[in-house]
Formats: C-alpha cells, structure tokens, sequence
C-alpha cells in the first residue's frame, strides 16, 4: 500500500472557508445525510476527535442542545457549545472512568448515547500493520460503546483482512450495520465506515470491563 502526502483539496479548502477544524467534518456529514444519525436529546461521545471538525459537526446537526463529549491524546482548543473535552488515551481504562464520571456529572448518562469513533494508528507504511492497528482502535471503540450502552455507533477502519470479523463483532450487539464510504474520503484512501444502529436486547452490559478492550 502507497501512502501518498495529502494535499490540500476543495474540502480541505471548503472546511477552512466555513470554520470548521478539518475536512473530516464533510464526511460525517454526508453520513448523517444518509444515515440520519443525530437529534437534539442526545450524548454524543467523539472519540479521537481532534481537532474538532466530527464534534462541530454533531453539534451543528443537534443545532447545539445535544450534549458532546470529545475525547483525544492530543490537545484540543476549546470548541463553543461543546460540553467537555477530555485529553486522554482511549484505550485506557482511566479515560474510559474520566468520561463516565463527566457524563454522570452532566447528567449526560440519561439521554440516547451515540459514539463516534474517526481514529487512526500512525501509520507506519506497512498495511498490514496498520490495518491490524486501525481494527484494533474500532474495536476498542466498540467496547466503549457498549460500555455505555451507545444507542447507535460509527466507526472507521481500512479495509483488509479483518474486516469482515469486525463487521461480525459488532452485528452481536446491532440490529442495523452497513457499510458507506462517503463521497469526501480521498479515492486512493481504503478507509471506509461502519454505521450500527438499533442495539439489540441483549441483556444489560453497562460497566462491564469485559467489553472493553483497555490497559489498567
């Protein structure tokens, strides 16, 4: 797999023009178009989310009344009517009660949960490593999600070997699971999304580490 330097794009342009922090905000919004993921009495948790382009996004859907956590390794400037903003490893544990304690505090917890999940490893130009790398984030990403009995979630992930077991792990927990890569992901890119809704009736799962896929 050619890893190729990204340029500039009408995206990347579009995005700058319209203020919001990365083009990556276009393909959740042509997700949502789709899919129609967002309303205004929701939690929305963003993971890997800096700079803030899929937290705009979601707030700017909700038309600001969704509560919206975005949670990142890096540090990400304060975004208006964002409710927190949580500078942490997602596959730590520690994160994972970091966040649970804001939703509690917000009073978060009460509404329809979504999560969000646009990570990526750093890319090392060795696919299969990476791909392996990148499912592994979507499934820790799935952990959470099922850790806080997310309503509806969507991951990335490349497209490889593994998959289609990915697909499989999270039609365990969702009635609805499809496959869409949107019109903004760059063609020579093999990411592509997995959009799951309708969680199944499968027992009450909430706060339980084996779904989580973390360090201590």
């Amino acid at each position: 797999m050619l890893y190729l330097r990204k340029r500039p794009d009408k995206y990347s342009k579009k995005a700058k023009y319209e203020g919001y922090r990365s083009r990556a905000a276009y393909k959740l919004l042509q997700i949502n178009k789709k899919f129609n993921l967002f309303h205004e009495n929701q939690t929305i948790i963003d993971l890997c989310g800096a700079p803030g382009g899929f937290s705009q996004i979601a707030r700017d859907q909700t038309e600001g009344r969704a509560k919206i956590f975005l949670i990142d390794l890096a540090r990400v400037k304060p975004i208006p009517n964002i409710t927190g903003i949580i500078k942490g490893d997602i596959t730590k544990l520690t994160t994972v009660h970091r966040l649970q304690e804001s939703l509690e505090q917000s009073g978060a917890h009460k509404n329809e949960i979504i999560v969000l999940s646009d990570c990526s490893p750093n890319v090392s130009g060795h696919w299969v490593t990476d791909h392996a790398r990148q499912v592994y984030l979507a499934e820790v990403s799935l952990g959470i999600a099922n850790y806080f009995l997310a309503e509806k979630f969507l991951t990335k992930v490349f497209q490889g070997e593994y998959l289609e077991e990915l697909i499989q792990k999270i039609r365990t927990f969702y009635q609805n699971v499809k496959a869409f890569k949107p019109p903004t992901s760059r063609k020579q890119s093999a990411e592509t999304y997995i959009i799951a809704t309708k969680r199944k009736d499968i027992g009450t799962i909430q706060h339980n580490q084996n779904y989580l896929i973390l360090d201590e």
